[in-house]
């Protein structure tokens, strides 16, 4: 899988670029601020609706402007030409037809009315400065990287994961009516029969997350673990494990863990209440790190959690590709200069067939760095190089 042209339309800092790219290395440099990064942004949304950078559209909307557009032409493996388009147009006040904000999605010109449907279309992976959040941040921002990541292989888990998140909030809203009353309830009271509807259907929609993000984080810890001990020579050794509700292991069925969450909601019922909010769920699960059986996060160096990070995002391009069977577009958004040698020659050996967009402020640099990276771990597949000029939301293609 590789992309042939991105388009950019009134977005971030780019009015109306398009950009041709080649199937090998393509290199954008330039200095700081001027848009290098907004390139690899516009490509990854298309492959997970939505920016590595920002939950708001009206973000990503070039400056007193009231819409964005960014397109991929991109060719799958199997020789088939696609394209895909999101469109954002915001509220306008006065205008009837802008009354509220919307989103358009489009596959080869046709509109696709659910994000769900676009999922799994185009494949690519990231690898930014931002990871690190993966082990100095909470919860949260791993279960972000798990989402997205199983999302991309497999949509029906990111339409369970939007039902859970609608009935979660119907659940939550339903304790804090209930809280509200001042009465403690009994088991047969309207209020709580209807609590435990949404209960028992929210247990199901959670254990079928529980039972994809537990066989996935399987796979992340064999192949993170293998990365890592490749980078430290088998001096360090990686253990990711999913933490969720107890009880529930990679043994358990889907009905199994449903059963599981929704005994321990039912147990716990009148807390929740008292607190107005779920105890327990794939929302308050985590993907526990641990290096050489200690928890990552208050023991680890810079430099261990950098390879940490790179071996979790090995491990994501490895499933991917194992998955649908080609490569995804790897996106390494100024990077290289953080990951010594031996470390980007970890990276380069995983990458070898796959189209790959690296941003930095010098080519010559970015260039010397990934050919002595093939050097100290060789690569077998020779790398054609195309760099592009990048300057206050201009692009120019240039001779490689």
């Amino acid at each position: 899988m590789y992309v042939t042209n991105i388009r950019l339309e009134q977005f971030r800092n780019y009015r109306d670029q398009s950009i041709d790219t080649g199937s090998g290395v393509n290199v954008f440099y330039g200095n700081n601020a001027q848009g290098k990064t907004n390139i690899l942004e516009a490509i990854y949304m298309c492959a997970c609706a939505r920016s590595h950078r920002t939950s708001r559209d009206q973000d990503l909307i070039m400056h007193e402007n009231d819409q964005y557009r960014v397109s991929i032409e991109y060719v799958n493996d199997n020789g088939s030409k696609d394209e895909l388009t999101i469109q954002y147009l915001d509220a306008v006040s006065g205008d009837p037809q802008r009354q509220r904000a919307s989103r358009l999605i489009f596959h080869n010109s046709m509109k696709v009315d659910r994000i769900s449907d676009m999922m799994g279309l185009f494949h690519a992976v990231i690898f930014a400065p931002e990871d690190l959040m993966l082990v100095k941040e909470g919860p949260s921002t791993r279960r972000r990287f798990l989402d997205l990541l199983v999302s991309q292989i497999r949509p029906s888990y990111f339409r369970n994961l939007q039902q859970y998140q609608r009935q979660l909030t119907q659940r939550n809203k339903l304790l804090k009516d209930i809280r509200e009353t001042g009465l403690k309830k009994t088991y047969d009271d309207p209020l709580m029969v209807q609590l435990d509807i949404w209960t028992s259907s929210l247990a199901q929609t959670a254990a079928s997350l529980i039972e994809q993000r537990v066989k996935f984080s399987d796979k992340i810890a064999e192949y993170a673990a293998e990365s890592l001990d490749n980078i430290s020579s088998g001096k360090e050794k990686l253990n990711v494990k999913y933490k969720t509700t107890s009880g529930i292991s990679i043994n358990r069925s889907k009905n199994e863990i449903a059963d599981i969450l929704y005994n321990k909601l039912k147990t716990i019922v009148y807390d929740d209440i008292a607190r107005g909010s779920t105890s327990y769920g794939p929302h308050r699960d985590d993907l526990e790190l641990w290096l050489n059986d200690e928890p990552l996060k208050p023991y680890a160096s810079q430099g261990q959690q950098r390879s940490v990070v790179l071996s979790l995002k090995i491990a994501e391009l490895k499933i991917i590709k194992e998955e649908i069977n080609e490569y995804p577009v790897l996106l390494l958004d100024d990077v290289m200069s953080e990951l010594d040698e031996k470390r980007r020659g970890c990276l380069l050996a995983n990458i070898t067939g796959a189209q790959v967009f690296v941003t930095c402020t010098e080519a010559e640099h970015v260039v010397g760095e990934l050919e002595a990276a093939c050097t100290y771990i060789p690569v077998k597949t020779a790398r054609s190089y195309d760099f592009y000029q990048v300057e206050a939301g201009s692009v120019i293609h240039e001779d490689s």
